[in-house]
C-alpha cells in the first residue's frame, strides 16, 4: 500500500465538539470535523469553528478519504494519500473534487470528467487575472495563457452543496461562484474559481485509476457487486439496481421511468413516464469485444435533431458502452451508418469560421449543426440524462483520407463536451457482439452492382407503407406531439412526435459532461 509519511501533521481538538481534527499539509486551512460536522479555520497554532457543514449524499463514488496511491511528479512517482472532498453543484450536474496530499504536504487535485478523471496541481500564470468578465469568458473562445493555447469549453455558476476532510480553501455553502474551464489540443485542462476577486488556478490532464495505482477505494473501481445499492422506483415501486458508482440517471427495469439520480437515492427522486418503448439492435447487457477490449451495452438513447431553418427531423440511436480499464465509450447508429466515438480531454483547434478543425494533425470540415433532443433512453447514465433534455450539436467529417473519422460537439448549458470517433461495419459489430439482424442504414439502397435488391425492395416497400400510415395518422385534426409514429423496417421507432418528419442521418452523439474544474485551491 502506498504511504504518506507527512513532514508535520498538526492534531488539536475540535472547537465544536472536542473531537481531534487533522490537518497532513500546511496548504490545508480547513477541515470539517468528522464527528460533529463543524467548519474549522486553521489560523497558526489557533482553531477557529466557522459553522457547520451539511451532509455529504451518498454518491457510492468509488473514492473515499484516506485512498492512497501514487502519482507522477517532475517525473517522479510519489505517494499520496486523499484527504479531503468538495461535493459541487451546477446547471450542468453534481460532481465531486478530491484534496490529495503528498508527503511534503503539497496538495493536488483529483476530479471527474465525463466518466474519466483529471488530475491537476495549484497553478500561477504570469500574468495576474483580476476578476470574472463574462464577455471575455465565453463558450469557444481562444486564448493564451502560460505559452499554451486553450480554449473555453465550460462556464458555469457553481456552489457547494457540502465537504469532507482538510481543504485549502472553502467556498460558503449555498453562494453561487463563477468556474471556468479551458482545454487544449493536448488535453490539458486549465480552472478557474472566481469568487469575488482574482481566481484561484490548477492545471492538469487527464489519469487513469489504474496508472494512479489506488488502494483503499470501495468496492472496486467502479462496478458495485450482485449486493450492490438499489432503491424504489418512485413511479411503480419496483426494485431497482444501480451497478455503477457514476450513476446519474437510469430507467426503471418494470415500468421504464426515467429516473434523476443527482440528489443521491435518498432525496425526492423525480422520474419521467415513457410511454413508447423503443428496442435496441444491440439487446442492453449483451458483450463483444472490440479494439481488444470487451465492452458491456449499459446505456441506450433514441434522439432526435433537426438543422437550422429545416422543416424536416432526423434521428438515430447510442448506445453507451463500459469497460472497467477504458471507462465509457460509444455506439452510434444512423443513416451514415454504425461509429464507435469516445470522449476527448482535448480541445479540437477551429478556425474563424469554425467551419473547419483540426485535431491529432488530423484537418476536419464542418457537415451539419443541429439541435438534438432525447426522446427515449434505458439503462444508466454517467450524466444526467432526461427526456426532452436539448443540446447544441456540430459534425465535423476528416478530409482526404480512407479511414472516416469525425469529430462532434455538443454545448448544453454553458458546456462545450467533444467527442472523437470513426466509422465501424455491421460485420465486426454483429460477430463482437453476437447479433445477427444489424442493419446498416448506410448501405440500405443501391446494392454494390448499381441496381436495388429484392431485400432493399422489401425493405422500401415496408417503410414506404408505415409511413404513408404515419401521414395519414398526422392528417388528423387531432393529431398532437408524441401521437404520430414512425418505425423503420426492424420496428424500431424512427420519429414520435407529432410533426411525422423523416428519418435522415446523424453523427452526432449524446456525451453528457460534467466540468472536471472549480479550483478551491
Amino acid at each position: 500500500m502506498a504511504t504518506s509519511s507527512y513532514e508535520r501533521i498538526y492534531r488539536a481538538p475540535c472547537p465544536g465538539c472536542g473531537a481531534p481534527v487533522e490537518f497532513a499539509s500546511a496548504q490545508a486551512s480547513y477541515a470539517i470535523c468528522e464527528f460533529c460536522r463543524s467548519t474549522v479555520l486553521r489560523q497558526g497554532e489557533v482553531l477557529q469553528r466557522k459553522g457547520s457543514m451539511a451532509e455529504v449524499f451518498e454518491d457510492y463514488s468509488p473514492m473515499r478519504i484516506g485512498a492512497s496511491g501514487s502519482v507522477e511528479r517532475d517525473g517522479r512517482s510519489e505517494p499520496f494519500t486523499l484527504v479531503g472532498r468538495l461535493q459541487l453543484k451546477s446547471r450542468a450536474g453534481v460532481w465531486s473534487e478530491w484534496v490529495a496530499a503528498l508527503s511534503d504536504g503539497a496538495l493536488g487535485y483529483l476530479s471527474e470528467d465525463n466518466g474519466q478523471f483529471v488530475w491537476s496541481w495549484p497553478w500561477t500564470p504570469q500574468h495576474q487575472i483580476q476578476r470574472f468578465e463574462p464577455r471575455e469568458w465565453r463558450l469557444g473562445r481562444s486564448l493564451e495563457l502560460g505559452g499554451k493555447t486553450f480554449g473555453v469549453t465550460s462556464v458555469q455558476s457553481v456552489h457547494l452543496l457540502s465537504a469532507q476532510g482538510q481543504l485549502a480553501q472553502l467556498p460558503e455553502p449555498g453562494k453561487p461562484f463563477q468556474v471556468v474551464e479551458l482545454r487544449s489540443e493536448q488535453g490539458q485542462v486549465l480552472s478557474l474559481e472566481f469568487d469575488g476577486g482574482p481566481p484561484s488556478l490548477s492545471l492538469g490532464g487527464p489519469v487513469k485509476l489504474a496508472d494512479l495505482k489506488m488502494q483503499g477505494l470501495r468496492e472496486g473501481p467502479s462496478i458495485k457487486g450482485e449486493q450492490g445499492r438499489h432503491f424504489n422506483c418512485p413511479k411503480c415501486g419496483g426494485g431497482v439496481p444501480v451497478r455503477f458508482s457514476s450513476t446519474k440517471s437510469l430507467s426503471c427495469p418494470s415500468c421504464g421511468s426515467l429516473i434523476d439520480l443527482e440528489q443521491g437515492m435518498g432525496q425526492q427522486l423525480a422520474y419521467a413516464e415513457q410511454h413508447e418503448p423503443v428496442r435496441p439492435s444491440i439487446p442492453m447487457g449483451s458483450k463483444g469485444m472490440l479494439e481488444g477490449l470487451q465492452w458491456q451495452v449499459v446505456g441506450f438513447q433514441h434522439r432526435m435533431g433537426k438543422e437550422p431553418g429545416d422543416d424536416e427531423s432526423f434521428g438515430w440511436e447510442e448506445y453507451l458502452l463500459y469497460n472497467q480499464k477504458a471507462g465509457f465509450a460509444f455506439l452510434i447508429d444512423s443513416l451514415d451508418g454504425w461509429s464507435m466515438a469516445r470522449v476527448t480531454t482535448g480541445l479540437p483547434q477551429l478556425n474563424r469560421r469554425r467551419d473547419k478543425a483540426k485535431y491529432l494533425k488530423r484537418q476536419y470540415v464542418r457537415e451539419s449543426s443541429y439541435a438534438a433532443e432525447t426522446t427515449y433512453a434505458l439503462g444508466e447514465f454517467y450524466w444526467p440524462v432526461r427526456r426532452g433534455q436539448i443540446t447544441q450539436n456540430v459534425d465535423y467529417v476528416s478530409v482526404g483520407e480512407r479511414s472516416k473519422a469525425f469529430l462532434s460537439s455538443e454545448n448544453e448549458k454553458g458546456e462545450v463536451t467533444w467527442s472523437h470517433g470513426t466509422a465501424v461495419s455491421v460485420t465486426t459489430l454483429s460477430a463482437a457482439f453476437g447479433v445477427s439482424h444489424l442493419l446498416d442504414r448506410s448501405q440500405v439502397g443501391i446494392s454494390s452492382g448499381g441496381r436495388l435488391t429484392i431485400k432493399v425492395i422489401f425493405i422500401g416497400l415496408a417503410v414506404l407503407l408505415m409511413s404513408l400510415f404515419a401521414i395519414k395518422a398526422c392528417t388528423r385534426t387531432d393529431c398532437e406531439p408524441g401521437q404520430g409514429r414512425v418505425v423503420d423496417a426492424s420496428g424500431q421507432l424512427v420519429n414520435q412526435s407529432g410533426n411525422c418528419n423523416s428519418y435522415t442521418r446523424s453523427r452526432g452523439g449524446s456525451w453528457g459532461g460534467f466540468t472536471s474544474g472549480g479550483s478551491h485551491k
